[in-house]
C-alpha cells in the first residue's frame, strides 16, 4: 500500500492501517519531507470513541519523495492531501501506477473522480485501474509531533465509498474495511460525495459566522484565550450560516433529481441527520444543529487554524495573552472554497438553482 501526502490523515491512516494489518499490509509513504518521518507512527486514542483500542502503532516500510519508489508495487494507493494538491500528486503517480491498482482519495470533496479521469485518462482503462473515494474521512485527527505521532479524536461508525467501475465496489469496500477496521458501505454515484454537506460548508459557515462581527473580519487580531474551539464553542450565528448553506445543497439535489431521476443521491442528506448518523452514540444533544456540534464527542478539542502575530515575545508571553490571527493560508481557504463552495455554485448554475448564501460566503472569504 502507498499513502501519499503528509498531513493529519496520512499520520492517522498509517497508525490505524498499520496497527490492524501488521502481518499482511506493507505501507510505503510518499511525502515532500521524508527526512522528518520516523519509521513508525503512534496514534493515541484517549478520550475518543476508540479509547478501548489503546495506542495504535503503524510501521512504515519506505518513506520517500519519489513517486516511483512509493507506488510502483502498490496494490492500493490512498491520497491523503487537500483537494487542491491532488492534481499534482496524480500527475506524479501516473507513470508508476501498476496494472490493476486501486487509486483513491481519503476524502471526496472537490470531485476527485473528475480529477482522476482528467489526469489518468486512458490509463484507467488500459491498466484496468479502480478509482475510489471515501465520502467522509475515517476520523478527525491532529498531529502532535510531525512524522511521529497523532491524536485520533473522532472515529466514524461507518465509511462510505464510491468506486469505478461499479463491478469493483464490493472489492473496494472489503479492502477499506480491512484497512481501517471500520465497516464500509458502497455509494453508487460520486456525485453524492461532491454534494456532501461536510467540510465545504462547515468550515466556511463557521468562519463567516464568527468573524463577520469584527471590523477586520478574517484579519481580526484576537487574544488566543478569546478564540473559541471550532465545534464545541460553535455559536448560533455559525449554525445558521451552515444551515443556510446546507439548505442550498438540498435545493441543488432536488433540482438534479427532477432533471435526471435516474441518478441516485440517497446519501446527500441534511447536515443534522448526517452528523448524527456518522457519530452515532457520540452526540449528547441532537435537538438543534448548534447543540449537535457542541456536544459531539467526535468534534472535541478541534481549534480554529490561528497563527501568532509577528513581533511578540512568544517565550515569555502567557499563551492566552498572545495575539493571533486566522491562518488565511489554511486548507479552509485553499480547499473548502475553490474545491467546495465554487463547485456547488457552478452545479447550482447548471441546474438553475440560485445559491445566494454560497455566493455570500465565497465573497466573504
Amino acid at each position: 500500500m502507498a499513502i501519499c501526502g503528509g498531513g493529519n490523515l496520512a499520520h492517522g491512516s498509517i497508525a490505524t492501517i498499520g496497527h490492524h494489518n501488521r502481518e499482511n499490509i506493507s505501507i510505503n509513504m510518499l511525502t515532500r519531507r521524508p527526512e522528518t518521518w520516523n519509521s513508525q507512527i503512534t496514534g493515541y486514542t484517549k478520550g475518543s470513541d476508540w479509547e478501548h483500542k489503546g495506542t495504535l502503532t503503524g510501521k512504515i516500510n519506505v518513506v520517500t519523495s519519489s513517486a516511483l519508489d512509493a507506488v510502483h508495487d502498490a496494490d492500493v494507493i490512498i491520497i491523503c492531501s487537500p483537494a487542491h494538491t491532488k492534481k499534482d500528486i496524480l500527475t506524479q503517480l501516473k507513470p508508476h501506477i501498476k496494472h490493476g491498482a486501486m487509486v483513491g482519495s481519503i476524502f471526496g470533496q472537490g470531485a476527485f473522480d473528475w480529477q482522476a479521469k482528467h489526469i489518468l485518462g486512458d490509463d484507467i482503462f488500459e491498466k484496468k485501474l479502480t478509482i475510489f473515494c471515501l465520502m467522509y474521512v475515517p476520523f478527525i485527527c491532529k498531529v502532535i509531533n510531525y512524522g511521529k505521532d497523532i491524536n485520533i479524536i473522532g472515529p466514524k461508525k461507518n465509511l462510505y465509498v464510491a468506486a469505478w467501475p461499479l463491478s469493483r465496489q464490493g472489492y473496494v469496500c472489503e479492502k477499506l474495511s480491512q484497512c481501517y477496521n471500520i465497516p464500509t458501505i458502497p455509494v453508487k454515484s460520486f456525485l453524492n460525495l461532491t454534494l456532501c454537506p461536510s467540510n465545504q460548508i462547515i468550515h466556511p459557515g463557521r468562519v463567516t459566522g464568527f468573524f463577520s462581527k469584527y471590523p477586520d473580519q478574517c484579519l481580526q487580531a484576537l487574544k488566543f484565550k478569546d478564540v473559541p474551539l471550532l465545534y464545541e464553542d460553535l455559536d448560533q450565528k455559525s449554525a445558521d450560516e451552515i444551515e443556510a448553506l446546507d439548505n442550498e445543497i438540498q435545493d441543488i439535489k432536488r433540482a438534479i433529481l427532477k432533471k435526471y431521476p435516474q441518478i441516485e443521491l440517497d446519501h446527500v442528506i441534511p447536515m443534522r441527520d448526517r452528523i448524527c448518523q456518522m457519530y452515532n452514540g457520540q452526540v449528547g444533544d441532537s435537538s438543534t444543529l448548534k447543540t449537535i456540534f457542541n456536544t459531539n464527542k467526535g468534534y472535541e478539542r478541534v481549534p480554529f487554524p490561528m497563527l501568532p502575530l509577528q513581533g511578540q515575545d512568544l517565550k515569555n508571553t502567557p499563551k492566552g495573552e498572545l495575539l493571533v490571527k486566522l491562518n488565511v493560508n489554511a486548507r479552509f481557504f485553499w480547499e473548502d472554497l475553490p474545491y467546495g463552495l465554487v463547485i456547488l455554485k457552478d452545479i447550482g448554475n447548471i441546474v438553475g438553482v440560485p445559491t445566494p448564501n454560497v455566493t455570500r460566503n465565497i465573497i466573504f472569504h
